[in-house]
């Protein structure tokens, strides 16, 4: 009630305010009485869509700024009248409603406030100038019946070389600013940005002839009409913004109209179409939404990745304990969380899918550092194989070749038992690299998956076809590779009874794809108790993959996996 009880007030008294001005005007020489009309008609515009835009969005200051400008038009008028006091305060404060209270405005517009510190130092800046320019004119003012309470030094021609300075100044260097801190934000917006920054486009449009039509024509002779073409073409910019302010205000209340038709649209919608639902009501392609988990302490999507909210450069909105809505900085703070709100229960729905698709993604990270781990401990077990036992085996086998040469000739049973003893360290160390190879061969770490499967076909009895890439992959995507390589052809072997056996791995986008392909009986299963698929399925999967077994009774079996890799 004190806010309605204060813009009645404020409409009263702006009213009688602008009365007091027009008869002021009317009373000057150099005024008409359209000019005055005029003058006071764009005062009251702004007062009027201030107070409406006041009592719209209350939480907004883009009305009270409007406001304030539509009250500095209105003091401008002080300066025509004749006492010395009004006068003085009037021409003190003149300039700031058509400059910076006017700039202020629309670059808060539509929050309410300035966005960049660039933006806060520019309007602070250009209110000192204003100002302060205005207090140096009245200490040489000189056009009599007005005198100024400030007057130091009264000289028409100084008065007239610094009024030129100050109109290129002000009109010239901070319009141009103005101007381009304007086109800077339209540009960096999204389509949904600009829809709502159209009033700021008006702003620039306007801003841009009078800042070059000020700052040009101060150095040129004007003629009268040149003069009133002028004047009336500045009126007409001036009435355009706060109409355009209004328009934009008129399309935020329709926009609400499409959030009430979100509710609708969510009764029916699934968890993970939420975030289009939104964004087709808000407009804004970029929408994002992340899901706030309270048990760990974050925000994620919904996929359950992580995501970490902007410092900067988005709008962020968040609604209680449920999620954040990401949007265009554009967008009314007010119509998003609205919107939020009427898609609470939705989203509340969405973040318990998001909530579990983190679990499972912690699942699966999990699943896959045990995979890693064990593969990193089968690399370590080859290496310990390959350096120790197996090379202390082959010295031992050495060293009973040479005992065989010095004393094999001198008694025949030494000789045969020797030669017995080589030959089982000999067999002992083949066996030793088999079992190596089945733990982690090391062709695999040194040569990749192609070499690897090209020294595997060497030891299956089987005719094997490889048609492999030469790329290579992350250590534990070859590994997986490898395995369920080996595993298809160790089942085709020992229970298809496969006459011909073809392996391809080849990269496709960001995935390698493995397809082990035989002619043997068919009927195999990912659940097979005996095949060991059910373990390479888990270890595929492990690592984001997938492994899929064609297998009909008869007609051969393929074994096909798929496993994510960098591109």
């Amino acid at each position: 009630m004190r806010a309605q009880a204060l813009r009645a007030l404020l409409v009263v008294a702006g009213v009688l305010f602008g009365l007091y001005g027009y008869h002021l005007l009317r009373h000057d020489v150099h005024s008409s009485v359209p000019n005055a009309a005029a003058s006071i008609v764009v005062a009251w515009t702004f007062l009027f869509a201030g107070v409406v835009a006041w009592a719209r969005r209350p939480h907004s200051r883009v009305g009270i700024l409007m406001t304030f400008v539509a009250y500095c038009l209105l003091e401008r008028k002080l300066q025509y009248s004749h006492d010395d006091a009004v006068f003085t305060f009037g021409f003190l404060f003149a300039e700031l409603g058509l400059t910076v209270a006017f700039a202020h405005a629309v670059l808060a517009y539509p929050e309410g406030r300035l966005r960049t510190r660039f933006e806060r130092w520019f309007i602070g800046a250009s209110y000192v100038v204003v100002i302060a320019f205005s207090f140096v004119l009245l200490t040489v003012w000189d056009d009599p019946p007005r005198k100024s309470l400030f007057a130091i030094h009264p000289s028409r021609d100084a008065y007239d070389a610094i009024h030129a300075v100050y109109r290129v100044g002000v009109y010239g260097v901070l319009g141009l600013l103005f101007i381009a801190l304007i086109v800077r934000r339209v540009r960096g917006a999204t389509a949904a940005g600009r829809r709502v920054l159209i009033p700021l486009m008006v702003a620039a449009v306007f801003a841009a002839t009078r800042a070059v039509s000020e700052a040009v024509l101060s150095f040129m002779h004007r003629s009268g009409t040149t003069s009133d073409a002028l004047y009336w073409w500045q009126i007409f910019g001036q009435i355009a913004v706060p109409i355009a302010l209004l328009v934009g205000l008129l399309r935020a209340e329709l926009a609400r109209g499409t959030v009430a038709d979100l509710v609708v649209e969510l009764s029916h919608v699934a968890a993970g179409e939420v975030r289009d639902a939104l964004a087709r009501a808000l407009h804004d392609d970029s929408l994002q939404v992340a899901y706030w988990l309270p048990m760990r302490r974050l925000y994620v999507d919904e996929s359950g990745r992580p995501v970490e909210l902007p410092d900067d450069g988005r709008g962020v909105t968040k609604l209680a304990d449920i999620a954040a809505i990401l949007h265009d900085p554009e967008l009314d703070p007010q119509l998003v969380a609205t919107a939020g709100a009427a898609a609470r229960l939705a989203l509340h729905n969405a973040r318990l899918q998001a909530d579990v698709s983190a679990q499972l993604a912690k699942v699966q990270e999990s699943r896959r550092r045990i995979v890693t781990a064990g593969d990193e401990q089968r690399r370590r077990i080859e290496r310990d194989l390959h350096d120790g036992a197996q090379q202390r085996l082959v010295a031992l086998a050495l060293e009973l070749r040479i005992a065989q040469r010095q004393f094999g000739e001198e008694s025949p049973e030494l000789d045969l038992v020797l030669a017995n003893a080589v030959g089982q360290l000999q067999v002992a160390v083949e066996e030793l690299r088999e079992l190596a190879r089945g733990v982690h061969p090391a062709v695999l770490t040194e040569e990749g998956l192609a070499g690897a499967l090209v020294s595997l076909a060497s030891r299956t009895p089987v005719p094997l076809r490889i048609d492999a890439s030469d790329d290579r992959f992350p250590g534990e995507i070859e590994a997986a590779a490898y395995f369920v390589a080996c595993e298809a052809i160790a089942n085709a072997v020992k229970h298809a009874h496969a006459t011909q056996i073809r392996v391809s791995a080849q990269r496709r986008n960001a995935t390698l794809v493995i397809e082990v392909e035989d002619d043997g009986i068919g009927g195999a299963g990912e659940n097979g108790s005996g095949s060991g698929l059910r373990g390479l399925v888990d270890r595929v999967e492990a690592h984001g993959g997938t492994l899929r077994i064609e297998s009909e009774p008869g007609t051969g079996t393929r074994v096909i996996g798929e496993l994510p890799c960098a591109s």
